[in-house]
């Protein structure tokens, strides 16, 4: 996610994929109940209910930045996605761009340098030259992953995860809502907005997105309302750096859901810090009262995060057959 306001992560959910999709011995293992189950939300209460429920049991869910990257798994990978989602249950934070033929992709970084085997903008490429590329992890390694679209990654992950997707410029919200829909996945969505009027936009565009926008205060919240923002649909975004808990509170208090984020830049996140100190126990403190935590360290934060264990009793936990 880009970082406008300090550091980002955009929240939340899309389902993954049919078990077909998975490697085989993954779907066994699944069936065994060797992995962590998938994560959905029911039919009844859609996204909204799944988050009150967070809310009112004061479970915590982890969202994992850019997909849960890892060594030997790229950012923005379906092959990253199982590894993270067969690990834990999680929301998975995905950025979107697009070729220059029109397709929408997963990427994070205007050029290709960085997490893959090309090199330059890659708007400036078609999708058939961008899929001939292989990933690379975060340490330079290169994978034999290729980069995947939003309709795969969408298809990937019905009734298996949730999915937070981050719109890159020049894609445009229109563009991604009429994906999601044509794949029925607001059940498993949540759409990032940097503003009060891009979260507005898209609520008027798709009244069925759960968003994640940035609120400072209930002012915020009461100008959602007044540009017909359902706050049912709404979990607020409230940065990086300083953690908010009367704020987190005052929102609860509204029935929305607070997200806070502990990665970042270098030494300056909370990720850096307390993987310096060599104690996660801090996050409980840091995280205190948020809902929603994204992270650069997802598996740690889970480990340690309260509430996580009571994730299925908010969401149907069921393993396709």
């Amino acid at each position: 996610m880009r970082h406008r306001f300090p550091t980002g992560v955009a929240l939340m959910a899309l389902g993954l994929a049919a078990c077909a999709t998975a490697p085989l011995e993954q779907q066994g293992a699944r069936e065994r109940g060797a992995l962590a189950p998938p994560l959905t939300a029911s039919a009844k209460g859609g996204m909204p209910g799944f988050f009150d429920c967070l809310r009112e049991t004061g479970a915590v869910l982890v969202s994992a930045h850019r997909g849960g990257a890892a060594p030997g798994y790229p950012e923005n990978a379906i092959e990253t996605f199982e590894h993270t989602t067969a690990r834990m249950q999680a929301l998975l934070e995905i950025d979107v761009l697009k070729s220059a033929d029109g397709v929408l992709l997963l990427m994070h970084d205007e050029t290709l340098d960085r997490t893959t085997t090309g090199r330059g903008p890659v708007t400036a490429q078609s999708f058939a030259a961008l899929r001939s590329l292989r990933l690379k992890d975060n340490e330079g390694a290169e994978t034999e992953f290729r980069i995947p679209t939003l309709e795969e990654a969408l298809v990937w992950s019905e009734e298996r995860a949730f999915l937070a997707l981050d719109r890159k410029d020049p894609v445009t919200f229109d563009e991604i809502l009429a994906l999601v829909d044509k794949h029925d996945a607001f059940g498993r969505v949540v759409i990032a907005t940097y503003s009060l009027d891009d979260a507005m936009n898209v609520a008027a565009l798709a009244p069925a997105a759960m968003i994640v926008t940035p609120i400072e205060s209930l002012e915020d919240l009461e100008t959602l309302r007044a540009g017909g923002v359902d706050p049912a649909q709404v979990i607020a975004w409230t940065g990086t750096e300083t953690p908010r808990p009367a704020l987190y509170d005052a929102l609860a208090g509204e029935g929305v859901e607070s997200a806070f984020a502990t990665l970042g830049w270098w030494t300056g996140s909370w990720d850096s810090r307390i993987r310096v100190l060599e104690d996660d126990t801090l996050y409980l403190k840091v995280t205190k009262g948020a809902h929603l935590v994204a992270t650069d360290r997802h598996f740690e934060v889970a480990a340690v995060l309260p509430g996580v264990a009571k994730l299925p009793r908010c969401a149907a936990a069921t393993t396709r057959r």
